[in-house]
């Protein structure tokens, strides 16, 4: 389970069960952590409180992380992870039911590789993910090749 695990940051058990079952029909067969707040997202990145264990929570090849958050918002996540020299290079896309163009630039701004917006199908992350094979290659994170193709 330590290998290429994703770090799904939301607050919304609907939305989050979207798209574990959305990885499902597209096959991404990598382990997902969900965590429900920034905070909790801060703990597990940095390995405290019930994350101390890395073998069970392993520091992630990818986050999905929302911007409307409780406790610490995603744009606060995104800049803390940004201003980690041991994380600045973790790939972060952000997945958010905002349209508010203004909100994915500031998350642009502050670091997030790639915004989508959330919606019933998800199909603007099925295409993301198809090409994140460049995050992976890209990323420090990465403990071996990553499985990101879904099969047809």
């Amino acid at each position: 389970m330590k290998d290429n695990v994703i770090l799904l940051v939301e607050d919304s058990s609907e939305d989050a069960s979207q798209v574990l079952l959305a990885f499902k029909k597209w096959r991404i067969t990598n382990p997902v952590q969900v965590v429900t707040d920034g905070e909790l997202a801060v703990e597990y990145l940095t390995g405290q409180g019930n994350y101390a264990d890395r073998e069970r929570f392993p520091l992630p090849c990818l986050a999905l992380l929302d911007l409307n958050l409780p406790q610490m918002s995603g744009f606060d996540v995104l800049q803390w992870v940004r201003s980690r020299p041991d994380l600045v290079n973790l790939p972060v896309v952000v997945l958010s039911g905002t349209k508010n163009p203004t909100d994915f630039e500031k998350a642009h701004r502050l670091g997030a590789n790639a915004c989508v917006v959330k919606t019933l199908d998800l199909a603007e992350l099925y295409e993301l993910i198809q090409h994140l094979n460049y995050f992976s290659v890209a990323s420090d994170f990465n403990s071996s090749a990553v499985d990101w193709s879904p099969e047809p």
